[in-house]
Parts: structure tokens; sequence; C-alpha cells
């Protein structure tokens, strides 16, 4: 059964910071385009490679981003936030290889889906009440 798309943005998906949901919802659309070319038979590694490389750039321009708005807001549970990150990313490098490896590129992907969820609806939504706080006392 054909499906547009690997992953289906929902309102629980929303932390409620604006520029973090923008980003992730950026994140979530490369890689439902990259399921869709899988979905249409474009399967080489270049491919695997390309997606891989374009959503650890995007992955770590939203790293930055929530890191240093953490950081502003003085989030009590930051160092903890940022090994998670830096562990993702070391874990993402070890797919990528593999998928490389066994031309397997949907390893990758369920990898990255179950990441990105999981990441977005368990961990940053630890931190979501104290970015609003934080936002809301911005704008005071």
């Amino acid at each position: 059964m054909y499906r547009p798309l690997f992953i289906k943005w929902q309102d629980k998906n929303n932390t409620g910071i604006e520029i973090i949901d923008e980003q992730h919802r950026g994140i979530v659309s490369i890689i439902n385009s990259f399921y869709f070319l899988i979905e249409k038979s474009v399967n080489d590694k270049a491919l695997c490679i390309s997606i891989s490389e374009t959503i650890k750039k995007y992955s770590h321009i939203h790293f930055l981003s929530e890191e240093r708005l953490l950081k502003a807001a003085k989030y009590p549970d930051i160092e903890k936030h940022i090994a998670i990150h830096r562990s993702l990313t070391k874990e993402t490098e070890r797919i990528e290889h593999a998928a490389i490896n066994d031309n397997d590129p949907m390893l990758l992907l369920q990898f990255m889906k179950k990441w990105w969820l999981e990441h977005i609806n368990d961990q940053d939504m630890l931190y979501a009440p104290c970015l609003r706080e934080y936002e809301k006392n911005a704008d005071d």
C-alpha cells in the first residue's frame, strides 16, 4: 500500500515554541521526501548519502538553535539535553554507514522516524514549558 508520507505531523508534536516547531517540521519534511523517493524506487547510495548529509546539517542548525534557547531560558537540564543531541548525532552516523554499506536506505529512514518522533515527543516536551515561560517573559 502506497502512503505519500512516512510521518504525518500531528498537533501533539508541537512544543509551542514557534522556531523549534518549524525546524521539527522541516526535518520531518526531509524524512518524508526521502521516503517518497524510496517508494518511487529511487534507491541508490548517492541518494542515501545526500539525504543523510542534509538531515545532519539541518539537525546541527536545529540543535544549535535549541541549545541557545535552552541556555537563554536557563533550562536546568541543559547539559543532559545537549548530551542527548551528541548521542543522537553519533548514532545517526553509525546507522548511515550501515545503511550505505548494506544498500538499505530503509534502515536509515526507520531510524530517523523513530529518533525524531521520540526525541520531539519525549525529550523536547520536557523543556517546552521552560521555553514557553521564557518566551512569554521575554515579550513582556
